[in-house]
């Protein structure tokens, strides 16, 4: 075995750093894929909560404003009885003012446009979209740089092996004539071994080794947290029915007992009542964009699939069933590069062996 020479160092360095970049860069990837799903999550929690506030917005105004149809007086009396209902008329209106501001922060933070950009600056708000836009385009960045390493690698990996077997030609021929003795490779890169392709496919597997265990890694996190978010997202449902039927109960149980009660204490009733419907129906409201919100995260069935599409949802059941396959697909494809690893192992230190023998 002889001595690497300064070149051959060199490429053997340059192949080392690239194959400690390419990982860098792959584990770089995956954040950037990571941030998008972020801010997938976020535009589709923004978008729940638009069409909620909507919903709400307009059933309280309807609710509220539903009386003054036939009145027919003075608009100052007119305010002044809307204000003044039992304070729902007041409710309604600080509801639509809330609506309009969250509207406002709400098309800052989603919309695509420059200037909806500058504006959400202004207002201390964040750009969902330029967000993505700075990720998508750091994320296109690392693919290239990654591309362009493996050709590098690939270049530098040939450009050895084409190097390493005219001096190991140069070297025999000498050795042949006598011109010089042989030697050893104590080089850091070699470790007393060789530099093959073996060695190059070793360092591959050892890499993609890696890389698999650190996705695995994540997406057992991942599934760990949407496992935990399933089960809160069926409480939520059943509590929620739970409450319903405990208004429903209330309500016929009110009206039940208004046919027992003294008649000056109807008219104090009837408002109960109606209060309890206009609670009712912010409750029916509320869970059922809860329901039609939290089914992709506990069913994969052609609905879910469906709602999941339409509102950006990602991490659903699905892609929990998708990524537990994937958790096992890797669990099988790392056992095997284990005991491929192994038997490189096994066969460099019969290398080593046979070398010093």
């Amino acid at each position: 075995m002889r001595v690497a020479t300064e070149e051959e160092d060199r490429l053997l360095q340059k192949i080392s750093f690239l194959e400690s970049d390419i990982y860098n860069l792959e584990n770089e990837v995956m954040l950037c894929e990571s941030e998008a799903k972020g801010v997938r999550e976020q535009r589709r929690r923004y978008t729940v909560k638009f069409f909620t506030v909507i919903v709400v917005c307009a059933f309280l105004i309807i609710l509220s404003s539903g009386y003054l149809i036939n009145i027919k007086a003075d608009w100052r009396l007119t305010v002044a009885i809307y204000l003044g209902s039992g304070g729902l008329g007041f409710f309604a209106l600080g509801f639509l003012i809330y609506t309009i501001i969250f509207l406002v922060r709400y098309f800052a933070a989603t919309s695509k446009s420059a200037s909806a950009a500058a504006f959400a600056e202004k207002i201390g708000v964040e750009n969902l979209d330029e967000k993505e836009t700075v990720n998508l385009a750091k994320l296109s960045n690392l693919k290239k740089n990654i591309k362009d390493n493996r050709t590098s690698l690939d270049e530098n990996t040939k450009a050895y092996f084409e190097l390493k077997e005219k001096n190991d030609k140069i070297f025999d021929e000498e050795i042949a004539s006598g011109k010089r003795k042989p030697d050893f490779n104590f080089d850091a890169y070699n470790n007393y071994i060789e530099v093959t392709n073996e060695w190059i496919d070793f360092n591959k597997l050892k890499v993609e080794h890696l890389r698999l265990s650190n996705r695995k890694k994540v997406l057992e996190k991942e599934v760990e947290g949407m496992i935990l978010n399933e089960d809160k997202c069926k409480k939520s449902i059943i509590w929620f029915s739970i409450l319903i039927l405990l208004h429903v109960a209330t309500i016929i149980a009110l009206i039940i007992s208004s046919n027992f009660i003294e008649p000056e204490l109807v008219p104090i009733l009837n408002i109960v009542i109606v209060i309890f419907f206009m609670i009712t129906g912010i409750v029916v409201i509320i869970n059922l964009v809860n329901f039609i919100t939290k089914l992709p995260y506990i069913s994969d069935s052609t609905l879910a699939l469906f709602v999941a599409d339409k509102l950006g949802i990602d991490q659903t059941k699905k892609d929990l069933k998708d990524m537990m396959a994937e958790i096992d697909t890797s669990a099988v494809k790392i056992n095997d590069l284990s005991e491929k690893i192994k038997e490189y192992k096994d066969m460099f230190a019969k290398q080593r062996d046979e070398n010093f023998s």
